[in-house]
């Protein structure tokens, strides 16, 4: 069954309306705004291409860092993606529920428990990968080579990732 790619999304009614004309220009123009299109349009790239997977977007990235770094308690997978504990301990429940995960003592604390991935785990990653190549290939593909690297650039630099695109200089 052959996947629908999705296109940029679709122009409102407003928005059809010329920039310049438009009472929803300082909307269109903020950055809040422009940021959660483009999460809106990236999650539907995601949705098409890897919905069949049974993973969502967040899932998926800490499915991908456990991958990264096997081994990494929950505080230190946490800090790696920058979100809250609570919030990656329901992640990795949920995808030790699905067989993906497992959890075990860990010999650098008493409480602490170290994440691998199962051998399901390694199993969907091999699946998994190319599809994930492709979202990152499609979410970026009406911008030329140049602008891809800017558009990579500036938002390292925004959110302050220091990461191949950015080395947090000015």
């Amino acid at each position: 069954m052959a996947r629908k790619k999705p296109e940029a999304p679709p122009a409102s009614p407003v928005e059809e309306q010329t920039a310049e004309h438009s009472p929803f220009l300082p909307l269109y123009d903020s950055p809040g705004y422009l940021l959660r299109r483009g999460g809106q349009f990236i999650t539907a790239h995601f949705d098409a291409e890897m919905g069949h997977m049974g993973l969502t977007s967040s899932q998926l990235a800490v499915f991908l860092a456990v991958h990264v770094k096997e081994g990494m308690e929950q505080r230190e997978l946490a800090a790696a993606l920058n979100w809250d504990e609570a919030t990656v301990g329901g992640m990795v429940r949920r995808l030790e529920a699905q067989g993906l995960l497992s959890r075990r003592s860990s010999p650098r604390s008493k409480r602490g428990m170290q994440i691998h991935l199962s051998e399901k785990g390694h199993d969907l990653y091999k699946r998994a990968k190319p599809h994930v190549d492709n979202v990152q290939k499609n979410v970026l593909q009406a911008l030329e080579a140049e602008e891809r690297v800017q558009l990579l650039r500036l938002l390292s630099k925004m959110m302050g990732e220091k990461n191949s695109h950015y080395a947090g200089k000015g």
